[in-house]
């Protein structure tokens, strides 16, 4: 274990160099800074200086971002819990969307509850504006591009999903007591076809529907990225 004295004096050093680094505005239209803990790290178990309290801490004192990486924290922790929070204090966030193992595996991001319930705290909120989103990936055992365009797909269905809830209704269903009517509706909307809506936009956005999308990948594949390999 570390002692209180080295915590203090590693956590003091971090905050005087993020000082420097920041010490120095650029125009928010062209830079905008965000700060991302750490849950743990290897060799660092015993103490990780960047921790969540110590950059959201810094983040709302120093008006940053704070960035929520959803594979940096603990396997029963929720990013989409923290959405709310920190946008009473926060002017934006930045969300680092990932499929995280076991505290910070990243891996391709999928349709799952995890980005599902991101997505509907940010839409709830009505804060699609103040919230930046990026997704990450180290998983290099398929495809790279098929991977970042499953991953893409996956996360905008996810905020499709969100977006076509009756949020309004939800709100007024809570504000009136009507809990049960609440989750009546909230259960509803999951056998709803989302899956059609999802590729008529793709339709319209004039961007392969469905599986399709795996027959450019492969195209992609033969002709240009096996040149690279060569």
């Amino acid at each position: 274990m570390y002692s209180s004295d080295i915590k203090r004096c590693a956590r003091r050093m971090v905050k005087e160099s993020l000082d420097d680094i920041f010490s120095e505005e650029y125009p928010v239209d062209h830079l905008k800074d965000s700060v991302e803990s750490k849950l743990f790290g290897i060799g660092s178990e015993a103490m990780v200086v960047g921790s969540y309290d110590f950059y959201l801490a810094y983040a709302i004192r120093n008006n940053k971002m704070i960035c929520l990486d959803n594979g940096h924290y603990h396997p029963t922790e929720q990013v989409g819990d923290k959405i709310s929070s920190c946008l009473q204090f926060l002017d934006e966030l930045m969300l680092h969307v990932t499929r995280g193992l076991r505290w910070d595996s990243d891996h391709v991001v999928t349709f799952n509850d995890e980005i599902l319930l991101i997505s509907q705290e940010v839409i709830r909120a009505n804060a699609l504006s103040r919230v930046n989103i990026g997704l990450d990936f180290f998983d290099a055992s398929i495809n790279r591009v098929g991977a970042y365009v499953a991953g893409t797909r996956a996360t905008q269905m996810a905020f499709m999903y969100a977006l076509l809830e009756p949020v309004a209704k939800l709100k007024d269903y809570e504000d009136n007591g009507k809990y049960f009517e609440r989750l009546a509706l909230m259960e509803l909307m999951k056998s709803k076809p989302f899956g059609t809506i999802w590729d008529y936009y793709c339709l319209q956005s004039d961007v392969p529907v469905g599986i399709d999308y795996i027959a450019n990948i492969r195209q992609y594949e033969e002709d240009i990225l096996s040149r690279r390999n060569s």
